[in-house]
């Protein structure tokens, strides 16, 4: 599972219940909404966040990357 983060659009925050609903819909698996932000984290199938960014509401989705340094010599 891909680590996500999506964005909520200014104008659909106020409707976030039901854009968290379709996102669940899509195939999201909601770890943590952050209403203040408009933010929802969570985690979906590799390649599923095009589904994702098409959900009414959704103004961006991030893949959550870890990045890592090679070790010190």
């Amino acid at each position: 599972m891909d680590k996500v983060v999506v964005s909520v659009a200014d104008g659909s925050v106020a409707d976030l219940p039901t854009v968290v609903a379709a996102l669940r819909d899509a195939g999201m698996v909601v770890e943590q909404v952050l209403e203040g932000l408009g933010v929802v984290t969570g985690s979906v199938v590799p390649g599923g966040g095009d589904r994702l960014g098409a959900v009414p509401g959704v103004a961006h989705v991030e893949v959550d990357r870890a990045v890592r340094l090679p070790p010190e010599v």
